[in-house]
């Protein structure tokens, strides 16, 4: 008898095998990626007033020429009388703007090939991220478009602190009718590239507000509120923030009225329509709404910084 000896010089490794061969396992997690702050609604006033109701605008009026006080002695009012002045009104119009929508389809080829993927799910909260982003960005636009006052930056390229006091002071002043930050805290909008120049000034802090259910908006839990403060302001940093611009923002005030007007005609809405020819549904989120800057002495700006 002959003794053959075999040896086995390949090995069979994963990589060899073809790839309808070699299993793969889908990760559980569906990644939906990063979301923009949307912080711009938070100063101004939002009303449903035109949803459902007849027309497309929301006519705001104001005194564009106001009393003035004067005085008169005792032979004059003998003599001439009081004078008589007439305030005038004017108006300012939040008309409805063109109809903002995400449209997508699904197929039903594909809802059977990855039943554990909730695609509805994640398509409709993905096309309601893209739509409040951009109302957002739109919000943002009509701020800086509006405002009524504009400081430079005393160094380009850094938002500093005399810059924000600059910018209050013009809001403080005779020609705005006197926006106090000790009145109502304003806010104040950044870019990330500015967040670091705030966090270096010693005088940004950071402060924790504790209620108990005590306001309605808190509801029954009880919250930690954290603000940011920097020169009297409220800070919102957020990335959809056009670059080397601030934003100064006064909220509706007590006694000065709405600031800004956010104008909804349509809430964010889903219609669904089936195709059931070629196997697929078809979904469109939608809505309506416009932005009106009321009062412009409530909003500045700071540039270069």
């Amino acid at each position: 008898m002959i003794n053959m000896v075999y040896t086995v010089e390949e090995t069979l490794k994963g990589a060899d095998l073809p790839a309808d061969v070699v299993p793969h396992l889908l990760w559980a997690e569906f990644i939906e990626g990063a979301r923009k702050r949307q912080v711009f609604r938070e100063p101004i006033e939002t009303t449903t007033a035109l949803k459902g109701a007849q027309g497309t605008k929301i006519s705001v009026p104001y005194w564009s020429t106001r009393f003035t006080a004067q005085t008169i002695g005792e032979a004059n009012l003998d003599t001439s009388g009081y004078t008589v002045t007439d305030p005038a009104v004017s108006d300012i119009d939040v008309s409805i703007g063109n109809q903002l929508y995400v449209a997508f389809r699904l197929s039903d080829i594909l809802l059977e090939d990855q039943p554990n993927i909730q695609w509805l799910r994640l398509a409709l909260r993905d096309a309601g991220r893209a739509i409040t982003e951009y109302e957002d960005g739109v919000i943002r636009d009509v701020l800086i478009a509006g405002v009524s006052f504009t400081q430079a930056a005393g160094t380009q390229g850094t938002l500093d602190y005399d810059d924000v006091l600059d910018l209050l002071a013009q809001h403080k002043g005779a020609s705005a009718g006197g926006w106090f930050p000790d009145d109502i805290v304003p806010f104040l909008y950044t870019h990330p590239d500015q967040e670091t120049d705030l966090m270096k000034d010693t005088r940004f802090y950071e402060v924790e507000r504790y209620a108990v259910g005590s306001l309605p908006e808190l509801g029954a839990a009880t919250k930690n509120v954290k603000e940011r403060i920097f020169a009297g302001c409220r800070v919102r940093v957020t990335d959809n923030m056009t670059k080397a611009l601030a934003l100064v923002v006064f909220p509706k005030h007590p006694r000065f009225g709405t600031t800004v007007l956010h104008a909804i005609k349509r809430t964010l809405t889903i219609k669904a329509e089936r195709d059931e020819l070629y196997g697929r549904g078809l979904w469109v989120a939608s809505m309506r709404y416009g932005t009106a800057v009321i009062q412009a002495d409530a909003v500045g700006l700071i540039t270069a910084c």
